[in-house]
């Protein structure tokens, strides 16, 4: 079975990048067919699964979701991404450590050279064509994937593992030449069409509306105008103008924190630099001699007083050149030898000539220098100062915070009294569901957490918000509800309006459908006040102006021209068609697509063969006893963010 592999690398390879990436990519979820559940009456509550004697628990699967949606705007909103992708995802895990014990069976394992070879396509693990080294692969894996290297290259082996078992599954898979030549027939036979389409936006003002019509459908789904539990507090709020006349900076505060900060104060030899870069890499010789001229002619410009930063922003090619060339303050050691070496020994004011390195042709000009030094005093007080008066400023809100919590704590309903005699001005917050903004306080993790954790009358301890410190007390709960049909009417009426215009506009394209069968299409839609309209040709793959996709309209490629469809949905929208002509592929341009097209139905076909094999794996290990699912445990994970 080695041999095996060994002799078809290459073709491994490509499906290695495949599973590699899809194991990678954040946010990626696959959704699978529901298969039936094991016994899970004696599995532990925090078991989803139990594989051939190991088990997958709630924080595994936590924690693979949290993996997954790292960098995803999905995973901003736990509470409605969770419901929707647990299931899937932990089916996903299932299906991976089956396939896993499969290939042990198989004798299909993944050697050190194996795994080195794969790291090796990986692009940010290379750097100008070589691997980045030992010490920044230890640094750097963690930073980009949040997993240990031992965690990240377990997941690159199985994904290796998972591409073998794959090939050896779907090895016997192929595409007869018939095959491909009517998919490419399919894919570019055209067709033109006129169409009518009913939009349902188009009835709403004409839906008939009574008061039983919409509470009856209000009664057949209640839950879906529930109301989450709201809450509301009173609060106060510290900010830094109330405590700003308490605080003072002395001279001896100044003087105290730089002699004991000297060290932050050390200026070494630095260099203030501007630059024109002229980039020469991947060129050859007599490019770079035309961009050496380009340079040289700068060169002269400047000498003629030109202005540099003029100059730069039209010449350069580094990413400074929108700042007219300004790279700032430069270290030894910070830049490359050739460009250092100028640099320092130039004096302010003066451009050099053309220099040369490894990235280009630059002309620099010195703005400033600066031997090494202490800064003095004098120097650096303006900002030490701001910095120790942010910092008084908010160990004072602090105190203050705290030493009112302690007061409100003793008396909880002196909340107002106590707030005032500290010169604040309490307030209260409308009723607030979780995630909604809140006027002064904001929407920030710490607030929400702490509103919906405190109980009525229960005051937090003082927290950040945009405006400085606050201090809130849980003030009232509305717990979660349906509300009552007078209190929601206008929603209910304009969903009841929505839905039957729906239902209109389908039962007015099927009227029109009948018709048109044994009628004039253009004629009949005209008598009727309804504006046909006329498509270009198009195959299944192209858009179609003001409908979609020609994939939506088969029927187009099914009925013969003159012939009329019946109603398509497309969305809320229906639509009924003529056909007017089709157009086969042209034969001539079979023998150019036909390798292309035979390539994709092969991967289609491989992808299908293989997600039958992991779903027949799985339910095998269940029929086997070797897998059991504890459906019970998921329903309580998901739950958990649901309430939340």
């Amino acid at each position: 079975m080695y041999k095996f592999f060994r002799g078809n690398r290459e073709a491994i390879k490509k499906y290695l990048l495949i599973f590699f990436l899809g194991i990678v990519s954040i946010g990626m979820v696959i959704t699978l067919a529901p298969i039936p559940t094991g016994d899970s009456n004696r599995t532990e509550s925090n078991v989803l699964a139990s594989l051939d004697g190991s088990n997958i628990t709630t924080q595994d699967l936590q924690q693979n979701i949290q993996m997954r949606l790292k960098n995803s705007s999905a995973g901003n909103d736990m509470s409605k991404i969770v419901p929707i992708v647990a299931g899937s995802m932990l089916d996903e895990m299932v299906l991976k450590r089956a396939l896993i014990i499969q290939a042990d069976k198989m004798g299909v394992a993944v050697s050190d050279e194996e795994l080195a070879e794969t790291l090796a396509t990986i692009p940010w693990l290379s750097e100008g064509g070589s691997f980045i080294g030992v010490d920044r692969y230890q640094d750097v894996i963690p930073q980009r994937t949040g997993m240990s290297v031992a965690e990240f290259e377990g997941q690159v082996r199985d994904s290796i593992l998972t591409g073998k078992v794959r090939s050896v599954v779907t090895a016997g898979v192929q595409v007869a030449p018939q095959e491909a030549r009517e998919e490419f027939q399919r894919r570019n036979a055209k067709a033109k069409i006129e169409y009518v389409l009913f939009d349902p936006s188009q009835f709403v003002k004409s839906v008939p509306v009574s008061s039983e019509a919409v509470e009856a459908f209000f009664k057949k789904s209640p839950d879906r105008y529930k109301l989450p539990e709201q809450r509301k507090v009173r609060y106060v709020l510290i900010d830094a103008d109330h405590v700003q006349a308490q605080v003072k900076v002395t001279d001896e505060d100044a003087q105290q924190y730089y002699t004991q900060h000297l060290s932050d104060y050390r200026v070494p030899d630095r260099v203030k630099v501007a630059h024109i870069l002229f980039k020469t890499g991947g060129k050859t010789p007599a490019e770079v001699a035309t961009i050496e001229k380009t340079a040289r002619d700068v060169l002269h410009q400047l000498s003629g007083g030109a202005n540099f930063a003029d100059l730069a922003k039209k010449y350069s090619e580094d990413t400074s050149a929108s700042n007219g060339g300004e790279l700032g303050w430069l270290v030894r050691g910070q830049t490359v030898k050739e460009f250092e070496n100028a640099a320092y020994s130039m004096k302010p004011g003066q451009v050099s000539d053309v220099i040369k390195t490894v990235y280009g042709i630059h002309i620099l000009k010195l703005e400033d220098k600066q031997m090494a030094h202490l800064q003095s005093l004098s120097e650096v007080k303006s900002s030490i100062v701001a910095d120790l008066m942010k910092q008084k400023v908010a160990d004072t809100q602090e105190k203050l915070g705290n030493d009112l919590v302690k007061q409100i704590k003793l008396r909880p309903d002196a909340f107002a009294d106590i707030a005032r005699q500290a010169g604040l001005e309490p307030q209260e917050s409308p009723l607030f569901k979780y995630g909604q903004p809140v006027a002064d306080l904001g929407s920030g993790e710490t607030f929400e957490n702490l509103a919906f954790q405190l109980h009525r009358g229960e005051v937090g301890t003082p927290i950040s918000v945009p405006k400085g410190q606050a201090i809130i007390q849980l003030a009232d709960i509305t717990p979660e509800h349906v509300p009552a049909f007078d209190e929601a009417r206008a929603q209910i009426e304009q969903d009841y309006r929505a839905e039957q215009s729906k239902i209109m506009a389908a039962e007015k394209a099927r009227q029109f459908a009948a018709q048109v069968k044994t009628g004039d299409f253009t004629k009949i839609a005209k008598a009727s006040g309804l504006t046909p309209k006329e498509t270009k040709d198009f195959t299944q793959q192209d858009p179609v102006e003001g409908v979609g996709s020609g994939s939506q309209l088969t029927a187009a490629f099914s009925l013969n021209p003159g012939q009329t469809s019946d109603v398509i949905s497309l969305g809320g929208n229906s639509l009924v068609l003529r056909v007017i002509s089709h157009t086969p592929a042209n034969d001539a341009d079979f023998a150019q697509q036909q390798d292309q097209i035979t390539e994709e139905l092969l991967d289609h076909k491989r992808a299908v063969a293989f997600e039958l094999y992991r779903q027949n794996l799985k339910l095998q290990f269940m029929r086997s006893g070797k897998l059991k699912m504890n459906p019970g445990a998921l329903k309580t994970f998901i739950a958990l963010y649901q309430n939340k």
